[in-house]
């Protein structure tokens, strides 16, 4: 009797301990892209809003046709868009189109590492377009590596005009691995 009484406690507790973690978390909004893998150094992986589909390429296969933004670990790059951070957290809460500068792509040269030996301290540089302001998105700061999602939605200007808004919410995989992107996006944002 008192093995039951500690087992039927014990599944009560475990019901009550799920129900208050799904409160406390944010339910997702827009379309929810999960455990993007952006971690190889020597990938894009593109993003098309409109079809909602990953491709993940090499550095130099040709980028597909249709696409609106690419992530590379960290980096991001539009496909002749822009990008504005906002001070909104939510995306319910960004109702139009925000009236701030946006940013476009610029040519980096020590900004996308391609390789990477730690144990050597040597790392190689594409020269590529990234777009700085997207790629505030996450920041890594010490070691071992700690990484920090800005909790704020972005917009995006897509090359044909039209707007998505999109807010990043983890670096990291559902087996805690880095390098994984989650968002939540809207297309077409008006």
């Amino acid at each position: 009797m008192k093995r039951l009484l500690l087992t039927g406690w014990a599944i009560v507790s475990c019901l009550l301990c799920v129900s208050c973690k799904e409160d406390d978390t944010e339910k997702p909004e827009g379309k929810t892209v999960y455990d993007l893998d952006v971690s190889a150094y020597d990938r894009w992986v593109y993003f098309s809003f409109e079809t909602g589909v990953p491709q993940s390429l090499g550095l130099k296969e040709a980028a597909p046709a249709k696409w609106d933004i690419a992530l590379h670990r960290g980096d991001v790059k539009t496909n002749g868009g822009s990008a504005l951070k906002t001070d909104v957290t939510k995306l319910s809460e960004l109702t139009q189109v925000p009236s701030g500068k946006f940013v476009s792509d610029t040519l980096t040269f020590d900004v996308v590492v391609v390789e990477a030996d730690m144990m050597q301290e040597i790392m190689t540089y594409d020269t590529t377009e990234v777009n700085l302001e997207l790629g505030s998105w996450v920041r890594r700061s010490g070691m071992p590596p700690v990484y920090t999602v800005a909790p704020q939605v972005y917009v995006v200007r897509t090359k044909d005009g039209k707007h998505a808004k999109i807010r990043f919410s983890s670096y990291k995989s559902a087996m805690d691995k880095a390098g994984h992107a989650t968002f939540s996006y809207e297309y077409p944002f008006e």
